[in-house]
């Protein structure tokens, strides 16, 4: 099974969330300036809704456009996933060749998200296991990807969320460094007993 990492998806989100948050208050000025009702407090009023939509749509069609340029990643991992207490073995592909500048840092962790949706729509991260460690490649290629060994301890908790989005979640990050800057693809790797 392959795994896409998130950045994505969260950046064509925050870009598509932009479109409505700068064009109802463009609308609802425009129309109050024609109907000759505009004053400065409409102006004071709904000068954050649109910067808090120009930033939506900057940061995510800056990260959009970075993700067209340089491509994005993939996790392939048996079809089962991980199972606890065996190294799990995945391999990295990107969509464009990457030449890492210096070793790629790994991590491993197992987290417990819990999600109170009276008290905060973030919730609350626990880290309940956390292994990393680096390692060096020269190229990495679309076509073969970079065989990665994945340590999953002989103890935890499988992967289990539930409808709230609380629940145990494994996650693997990759550090990239290139010489233009340094990508981070994130993917959730299911992991069972």
């Amino acid at each position: 099974m392959r795994i896409k990492s998130h950045a994505p998806w969260m950046w064509l989100g925050m870009t598509v969330a932009s479109l409505p948050t700068l064009a109802l208050p463009s609308i609802y000025l425009h129309l109050m300036r024609q109907d000759g009702r505009d004053r400065w407090f409409v102006y004071a009023f709904m000068t954050p809704f649109l910067l808090v939509g120009l930033l939506l749509g900057y940061f995510g069609l800056r990260a959009l456009l970075r993700i067209v340029v340089r491509g994005s990643w993939q996790l392939e991992l048996p079809d089962e996933g991980g199972v606890l207490g065996h190294p799990l073995s995945a391999t990295l592909f990107p969509t464009r060749s990457r030449s890492p500048t210096a070793e790629l840092t790994c991590r491993v962790r197992c987290i417990r998200m819990s999600r109170n949706t009276r008290a905060s729509a973030r919730g609350n991260i626990e880290t309940l296991w956390e292994r990393t460690w680096t390692t060096s490649t020269a190229m990495i290629q679309p076509q073969v990807g970079f065989a990665l060994e994945l340590p999953l301890p002989a103890y935890g908790e499988p992967t289990q969320m539930d409808r709230t989005g609380s629940g145990v979640q494994w996650q693997l990050n990759v550090v990239v460094p290139l010489q233009d800057g340094s990508e981070e693809p994130v993917f959730d790797v299911p992991v069972r007993r």
